[in-house]
């Protein structure tokens, strides 16, 4: 076994049995160390969290990717259709990073029950639509049958069943401007058969969901006709690349959005997220370094006289070093195992229990959701404990200057 090894190790216990300063000083830099380290698993995770699940929710009601005409793409709004052929299909279909894709028709309009009135958009949607992305919003009554022929059922947002005082039966009148040309507006009586909640206001403010040939009839549409295209991808990052990929397959007078040009604010706000995490992570680096360092000069300061003797023994200053380096790897060790023992905990309490909420108004979600991969947790802690040990390198450097006939004479 190392020479080096051994009298670190008798260094490490004579400094815990002792109730001298280093000793203090070694469990304050431990503490420091599993601070850094629970804040950096909690700011990360909290922050992945959010990004995932404001990301999936938006893209649950648009898609990765939308297809639809340049007016529609602006307004968000179904103004012109765009006729889905066998040509249009088998070029989706080709696209190797396409998942899914569902028909979609966007109209505003305005609904009624009893002496309530509220703005709304109708999402008319059939049976391309993907059910089971979005039952988890479900939290009262099931999904409209679409299928049906100008089936009338809906399901609405629990903010819009509070405002209009909504009930699983209800039946709920809504208009719809037919045209330029038509001054009385298109009235169609729904029959609500489910409340869905995402936390995502924006979209729980205005959406109603039901068959999409109830607008197709109002706007006087062929079957093959349909407000846009909104596609899921199998590698979401991917986004831009396939969004390039079916503009330039598809016909001249079709526009392509990717998600994030859509919400572009939005995305910038959610981005910020991962500069948050790196001022934390390197605040905390630059905390745990300190203390460790404070620990590692103090261990050397006390410890002068046997450095002195080791350099009288022949010993190298590099073999002095890697002595109190191993004393300096002993607490990074233990407080990143403190650490992870304390941030783990939070990530897996908050995952199941939820104790954090927050205000879906301004966070799009009621608590703080959390998401670590095992590859970044392994990431943060190796980088972190290896980033210490090679600034640590450089303190240590301070053995060389100790001389041996001083120091033997001091003791």
């Amino acid at each position: 076994m190392d020479i080096t090894y051994l009298i670190a190790r008798r260094i490490k216990k004579s400094s815990f049995s002792k109730s001298n300063v280093s000793s203090r000083i070694i469990k304050i830099a431990i503490l420091a160390v599993g601070i850094g380290i629970t804040s950096i698993i909690i700011a990360f995770s909290t922050g992945r969290g959010l990004q995932k699940s404001i990301y999936q929710k938006t893209a649950v009601f648009n898609g990765d990717v939308v297809i639809s005409t340049f007016e529609n793409n602006s307004s968000r709004l179904s103004l012109n259709p765009i006729k889905i052929n066998e040509n249009f299909s088998s070029i989706l279909k080709d696209i190797k990073n396409i998942k899914t894709y569902q028909n979609t028709i966007y109209k505003a309009g305005l609904i009624k029950f009893n002496d309530n009135f509220e703005g709304i958009v109708f999402k008319g949607i059939d049976s391309t639509f993907n059910k089971l992305i979005f039952s988890k919003f479900i939290i009262e009554g099931r999904f409209p049958n679409v299928n049906k022929k100008n089936s009338n059922e809906i399901i609405v947002s629990q903010i819009l069943a509070n405002k209009l005082n909504l009930k699983i039966g209800d039946e709920p009148i809504t208009f719809f401007k037919k045209d330029n040309t038509q001054v009385i507006p298109n009235q169609r009586k729904f029959k609500v058969v489910g409340i869905y909640n995402s936390d995502f206001t924006e979209f729980d403010d205005l959406y109603i969901i039901g068959s999409l040939n109830q607008i197709r009839i109002i706007n006087k549409w062929l079957i093959d006709q349909v407000g846009s295209v909104e596609v899921f991808l199998n590698n979401s990052k991917k986004q831009n690349e396939t969004a390039a990929n079916l503009y330039t397959k598809l016909p001249p007078e079709v526009d392509v959005i990717t998600l994030k040009s859509r919400f572009e604010n939005l995305f910038q706000w959610i981005a910020l997220f991962d500069l948050n995490i790196f001022i934390i992570l390197s605040i905390m680096l630059f905390v745990g370094f300190i203390n460790v360092t404070t620990a590692l000069l103090i261990l050397i300061f006390e410890r002068s006289s046997m450095i002195g003797l080791l350099k009288t023994f022949g010993a190298l200053d590099i073999q002095i070093q890697k002595i109190f380096m191993f004393s300096s790897f002993d607490i990074i060790i233990k407080g990143t195992v403190l650490g992870n023992i304390l941030g783990l905990g939070f990530y897996f309490s908050q995952k199941y229990l939820k104790w954090i909420k927050l205000d879906p108004t301004n966070y799009y979600v009621s608590s703080a959701p959390v998401e670590i991969s095992l590859l970044e947790w392994i990431f943060i802690n190796l980088s972190f404990i290896i980033i210490c040990l090679i600034l640590l390198w450089f303190p240590s450097k301070i053995i060389s200057g100790i001389s041996p006939s001083k120091n033997i004479r001091k003791s």
